[in-house]
């Protein structure tokens, strides 16, 4: 789940629903993107399906678990079950979404308790799907693939987690300085910036034509999260259906 405070107010996003977004930035991408490809940026965060039906009520922490903070034994078995269900319609598809969720983890965290199985039985998995594909990408291609579901994700992240309207200096830190990604029509990657509450301002532009995104925000006022005592089923809190338009910037 995705939740960003404001005032006395935490404001939470499915992670399917910003993977919903992605998908649409994907869909709505400047070059043809393959069925396949688009089936694993939509679907690549369908392992957090069953763990965002409810707040969870984090101790010792100043707001409830979210995609970040949630305990990582909870998530290595969620994630592998959701690669499991995106490669019974798509393998391909759930290459891309195992390539995703691995890069997630190097250095120290490797040696956390699972890890290195996870990573392990992900990469055989990898491995044993491009051994059975009919017609195999190559490397380079693969590799454009992967990029693209990063950026997207990457986008979708900046658009949820950054209360709307924000200025550029109060930004998240993750995408302050523009997006890692780089394509042939954007050497030097993208940025982004809010222009009002409801446009974001991308340079280069990678969509044909302006791209307006719907999703559901879901409100928890931060006095009823302290005095919870048990998590809170998501589809008891009031929401409210967030818009955004990306753009091009104009002079």
């Amino acid at each position: 789940m995705i939740i960003r405070k404001q005032d006395q107010m935490f404001h939470c996003i499915r992670q399917h629903d910003h993977a919903y977004i992605s998908g649409e930035i994907a869909k709505h991408w400047i070059e043809p993107v393959s069925e396949s490809v688009l089936t694993g940026v939509y679907e690549h965060d369908r392992a957090w399906i069953p763990l965002d039906e409810k707040v969870r009520v984090a101790t010792n922490q100043q707001m409830p678990y979210d995609f970040i903070s949630f305990p990582l034994k909870w998530k290595l078995a969620a994630y592998t079950k959701g690669v499991d269900e995106v490669e019974v319609h798509s393998p391909y598809s759930a290459f891309l979404c195992s390539k995703h969720y691995c890069s997630f983890f190097s250095g120290s965290i490797t040696s956390e308790p699972g890890v290195r199985e996870f990573l392990t039985h992900e990469e055989n998995r990898q491995q044993s799907i491009l051994n059975t594909l009919e017609i195999s990408p190559s490397a380079s291609e693969r590799s454009q693939d992967f990029t693209l579901l990063q950026f997207c994700d990457d986008l979708s992240l900046y658009i949820c987690m950054n209360p709307p309207g924000i200025q550029k200096s109060d930004e998240v830190s993750w995408f302050k300085n523009g997006f890692a990604q780089s394509f042939p029509f954007a050497p030097k990657g993208i940025q982004a910036e809010w222009k009002n509450e409801s446009e974001i301002m991308l340079e280069p532009f990678p969509f044909k034509k302006s791209l307006t995104l719907t999703f559901s925000v879901y409100e928890l006022p931060s006095d009823t999260w302290k005095q919870a005592d048990q998590d809170i089923p998501l589809d008891t809190l009031t929401h409210y259906t967030q818009t955004v338009t990306l753009v091009p910037v104009t002079v």
